[in-house]
């Protein structure tokens, strides 16, 4: 009876020793099940860097399985790139992951520094050799100031006038003044702002070719009209 006993106890510690090995075994194993073998980026780039995205995506990827990784948090990185607007993440069972890429579209520089894109929002991305219009302001207005470029972008195109927007730029006091490539530079002041690029296009299409050349500013501040002040 004592030596089936022993036999018992031995048993038990056996046992107990040979779980705890699997236990530990299986708290150790780095094996990755379902693990991601084919990472695609499905859209065409124009400034974002396919090989930043892709790397991004294989470092996350590469000690996460198809059910493991997060996508919000992939998509948060990969957002981090430079021009990367939007990123959306899909699995594909069982082994792949396609990346779909929105770029931000530039349309002005802000502040020297920074882009502005179609939809009035700042971004910070590397320079590309592409001139943009320069919108220069000391507060974050860049809403407003992306709907009065959008505005008077607008107005050009409808009333057919060949000339663009070289600068933007509103002062301390939000007195807003606009450059045009001609160098035409039409002052708007901080009022009234939309009804004034109005009133501009109506006047600036009764003047004549040779009148334009000779413009040096259109000063729209006055409450009853305008000065023009020529070269």
């Amino acid at each position: 009876m004592y030596i089936k006993k022993i036999i018992l106890i031995f048993l038990i510690i056996v046992s107990s020793l040979v779980i705890i090995y699997i236990i530990n075994e299986k708290i150790n194993d780095k094996k990755i099940y379902f693990p991601i073998k084919i990472i695609s980026i499905e859209s065409k780039l124009i400034n974002s860097s396919k090989e930043s995205i892709f790397k991004t995506a294989k470092n996350y990827l590469k000690t996460k399985s198809f059910f493991t990784m997060d996508i919000n948090y992939l998509k948060e990185e990969i957002e981090k790139i430079d021009w990367v607007s939007i990123a959306n993440i899909k699995r594909i069972y069982p082994s792949e992951v396609k990346i779909f890429i929105t770029e931000h579209l530039p349309v002005a520089i802000w502040n020297n520094d920074y882009y502005l894109n179609d939809n009035g929002n700042i971004f910070l991305a590397n320079k590309i050799k592409v001139n943009f219009p320069l919108i220069i302001s000391n507060s974050n207005r860049n809403d407003i100031l992306f709907e009065y470029f959008s505005l008077f972008s607008k107005g050009l195109l409808e009333n057919k006038i060949n000339e663009k927007i070289k600068k933007i730029e509103e002062n301390d006091i939000r007195s807003l003044s606009i450059t045009l490539m001609s160098n035409i530079t039409i002052t708007l002041g901080s009022t009234n702002i939309k009804e004034k690029i109005s009133i501009f296009f109506k006047a600036y299409k009764t003047l004549n070719s040779s009148d334009l050349k000779k413009i040096r500013y259109i000063d729209m501040r006055y409450s009853n009209g305008f000065a023009i002040g020529w070269k």
